[in-house]
């Protein structure tokens, strides 16, 4: 069971470095800020913290995050 209820979050690259951002609001008022590094080689990332955060907003979002760090990684990595 999650403890708590994303109201907003964002996901976007860190401009002039090999990182993305992740914020994330909470229905109670509370913030969340994570600078995840990556790969421009092999479009490579660790985000350990991900499964704190299924236990925190539960898996449903952990997953939707997960997708959306790997498709702006992809769009930095693999453009086109």
């Amino acid at each position: 069971m999650s403890n708590y209820e994303v109201k907003s979050y964002s996901v976007h690259p860190i401009e002039g470095d090999d990182q993305i951002e992740v914020v994330i609001h909470a229905a109670d008022g509370s913030k969340w800020e994570y600078g995840i590094p990556f790969s421009r080689t092999t479009g490579r990332y660790m985000f350990e913290e991900i499964d704190v955060l299924a236990m925190d907003f539960g898996d449903e979002f952990a997953e939707e995050l997960s997708q959306k760090i790997e498709a702006a990684v992809d769009a930095i990595v693999k453009p086109g």
